[in-house]
């Protein structure tokens, strides 16, 4: 990602943050429980394109 953001913009940097922060964020389960144990209930995702992104929901009343 970083040497296509350079390519583009000329500036590879702040790819490399979006880098990080996708290798740091926790895969779709373990944040599923996080919202669970944040008190959130019927708690679900769906993935799209194949994974590379979810959509979490959750209720809270």
């Amino acid at each position: 990602i970083p040497m296509m953001g350079k390519w583009v913009t000329g500036d590879g940097a702040p790819y490399q943050y979006l880098v990080e922060s996708i290798r740091r964020f926790p895969d779709q389960e373990k944040f599923k429980r996080m919202i669970a144990e944040a008190g959130f209930g019927n708690v679900s995702y769906r993935n799209l394109t194949g994974g590379v992104a979810a959509l979490h929901s959750g209720w809270r009343l």
